[in-house]
Order: structure tokens, then C-alpha cells, then sequence
């Protein structure tokens, strides 16, 4: 009840500071304050995802975890809008938080009360401003003619990570659901790219997939030696399905971003794995047995397998599909992931994992696009 009143009294305050005091429209800030704004919020995120495992404050890691992701948002949607503005929005916010912590604070007596009432007041007055601004209109209506089924599909693949800190347990359900939704985004996106021929990509990755995975884990040839016993179901031929999904869906995204070429796509798939081969057994998908491990009981050939098998797929995608890494707005899907292993395995402890795959995975990931750019501007969504 506590938390309900104060959420009610600082919006009101928040929406009548905003009508009270009005900023004169001034020239955006730089585009790459989009980009390090939405970063910082999901960061803000990730501590209330923290927090929130570690069950230190309920109430405050809610309201960053809940409150970094509409601060990500806005700050993707407008940051450099906001930042013409700040000036305002910072005295609207810093009133409307003050009175609606305060009362909070002598309702409840909590400081997280407080918290939740500056994030609150915060994303309030940018998000009611940010409506009132014509070029974030303009977006908003580009995103609706621009908007696709299969980025919805990828977006979703996003949130339904969200209850991995609050419910551990669903680790194998979120997994099947987010590489599932992931898989058939790709099928959305491909086929838009090559027609029916996707079909036949998906089949070639997939059989090959659980292929090398069937024989991995019967004769220790490529990877090493490992097993899939006690691995979660849905499996195909004792194989867990997500693992061949990956194999279509993660290659074809860094296949795009490789711009199609195969070592470069080996490369990209190599890094993903050196988080995999710290979560994925961690929760329990395999086990390794091999004499000579060098990263979480995974040998050297496991990594050059990794590669080989990548650039393989690469090639095939290259040879069958060439449209395919042409247009590299499936690349997100690499990019996104990119940034949310390396958060699973923090939540889970692993932090050497989570540090060097989080370092490979992104810079290969973002590099070429932050060239594009000539920094972390506005680049369309569809030059990947």
C-alpha cells in the first residue's frame, strides 16, 4: 500500500512539475548518448538482478532492476533528447523524488522507498517530455512501419530471460523457450532474405549440429571428451535440442555479422562457447571428462572444433544462401547475446567466464559497427 501511494504522488508531482516548467526546445545531444544510456540502465538492472539473488533488499533490487530497464528504453528512444533538456528534467525529477521519497520515508520508514521514488520521479518526467518532443514522435512512427514479426520474436527472446535471477530452477524451461524463440526469428528473418531455401539451411545446420554433438559425445571426436547423461529434457537422441538450435540459429546470426566470412564466423562462435562451456554444464546440459582441460574442464580441440564446425556452417550458409549475410540486421541476435551471457554467468558466480567471454563476445560484436558508425551513433537496424 506503502509503495502504491508513493508511486501515485510522484508521478502526479513529476507530471505537474513538467506542466509548470517548460524547457524552451533545444539541439539534441550527440546519438552515441542512445547507446551508453541504454547500457547504463540495463546496468542499473543488473544490480537489482543482483540484488535481488541475493535476496539483500527486495524492494530496492525491484526497483532497479525493474526501473534500469524503462530508463534503458528511454534512454535507446531519446537519450540524446533528454540531454537537451537535462537541466529541467533533473530539477522536475530531484523535486517530485524528494517530496514522494520523503513521504515515503515517514510512511514506510524504508530507504529503498526512496529509491524507488528518485528512479520513479526519473523516468516519469522523461518519458511524459520525451512524448511532447516531435523527433521522438518521428521514431516512434518509424518503429512502427519498420518494426518486423521477426524482431518482435528476438525481443521476446530478451524478456523472458528476465525471471532467471528470481527463479534459477526454470534455467532449462527459459533456455528452450529463449533458444526456440530465437530459432524461429531466424526462420522469419531468413525467409525473408531466401525464400523456402531457409528450410533446407535450417535442416543442413541442424543435422549437422547434432551430428558432431552425437559424435562428440559417443567417441570424444571433435570436441573431447564429455557427456550428455542427466541433461534436461527436451533432448533429440540424448542430445538437449537447444544445442543443435544454437548451432542453426547463433551461426546464422554470426554469419551475417562476420559478413559472411567463415574463419570470421568461427571466431564469433568460439567466443560464445567460452561462456557455454561455463554455464551450460554448471546447470547441468554436460558434463566433461577430459584429461587435458584448459577453460572449465573443456581441452584446446574443443575450441578448434568449435571453430571448424562454425565456419563450416558459415560456408554452407555462404555456398546455398549467399543473400544472407548481405543483409546483416540478424547480426542483434549475436549482439544481444553478447551481452546477456556474460550477465547469466555473473548471476551464477562464474565471473572469470563471465568477464573474458563477456570482453570476446562484444568486441567482436560491436566493433565493426561502432566503425560504421564512427562511434556509437545511429545506425539503421537494418545495416546490422
Amino acid at each position: 500500500m506503502n509503495l502504491l501511494l508513493i508511486t501515485l504522488l510522484t508521478f502526479l508531482l513529476a507530471w505537474g512539475g513538467l506542466v509548470w516548467v517548460r524547457s524552451p526546445q533545444k539541439e539534441a545531444g550527440p546519438a552515441w548518448l542512445r547507446w551508453w544510456g541504454g547500457l547504463g540502465g540495463m546496468g542499473l538492472a543488473l544490480l537489482g538482478a543482483v540484488l535481488l539473488v541475493l535476496r539483500a533488499d527486495d524492494l530496492l533490487g525491484a526497483a532497479l532492476a525493474w526501473w534500469g530497464c524503462v530508463l534503458a528504453v528511454l534512454a535507446v528512444w531519446g537519450g540524446d533528447l533528454l540531454w537537451a533538456a537535462r537541466r529541467t528534467l533533473a530539477v522536475v525529477a530531484l523535486g517530485a523524488a524528494l517530496l514522494g521519497g520523503a513521504v515515503g520515508w515517514l510512511v514506510g520508514g524504508q530507504a529503498a522507498l526512496l529509491v524507488w521514488a528518485v528512479l520513479l520521479a526519473t523516468a516519469t518526467t522523461q518519458a511524459l517530455w520525451l512524448l511532447g518532443q516531435p523527433e521522438a514522435l518521428v521514431r516512434l512512427k518509424w518503429l512502427r512501419t519498420h518494426l518486423k514479426p521477426w524482431m518482435v520474436l528476438l525481443a521476446l527472446a530478451v524478456l523472458v530471460r528476465i525471471p532467471v535471477p528470481l527463479w534459477p530452477e526454470g534455467f532449462a524451461l527459459i533456455s528452450l523457450v529463449q533458444m526456440s524463440l530465437i530459432s524461429l526469428a531466424a526462420l522469419w528473418w531468413g525467409y525473408a532474405q531466401v525464400g523456402a531455401r531457409i528450410g533446407l539451411l535450417f535442416a543442413l545446420a541442424f543435422a549437422l549440429g547434432l551430428g558432431v554433438e552425437l559424435l562428440g559425445s559417443k567417441t570424444g571426436l571433435p570436441f573431447g571428451q564429455y557427456t550428455y547423461l542427466g541433461a534436461p529434457p527436451p533432448t533429440v537422441l540424448g542430445v538437449p535440442l537447444i544445442v543443435p538450435l544454437g548451432w542453426f540459429a547463433l551461426v546464422l546470426s554470426a554469419h551475417g555479422l562476420a559478413g559472411g566470412r567463415p574463419w570470421l564466423t568461427g571466431l564469433l562462435v568460439v567466443a560464445w562457447d567460452l561462456g557455454l562451456e561455463a554455464l551450460m554444464p554448471a546447470r547441468g546440459y554436460w558434463a566433461w571428462q577430459d584429461p587435458h582441460p584448459l577453460w572449465y574442464g573443456a581441452p584446446l580441440q574443443n575450441y578448434l572444433a568449435w571453430f571448424a564446425v562454425g565456419a563450416l556452417i558459415s560456408w554452407i550458409y555462404g555456398r546455398l544462401g549467399p543473400e544472407l549475410h548481405r543483409n546483416r540486421s540478424f547480426a542483434w541476435a549475436y549482439r544481444l547475446e553478447a551481452l546477456f551471457i556474460p550477465v547469466g554467468l555473473a548471476l551464477f558466480g562464474l565471473w572469470p567466464a563471465a568477464l573474458v567471454c563477456g570482453l570476446a563476445m562484444n568486441a567482436l560484436a560491436w566493433g565493426s559497427y561502432l566503425r560504421r558508425a564512427g562511434g556509437p551513433g545511429r545506425v539503421p537496424m537494418t545495416e546490422g
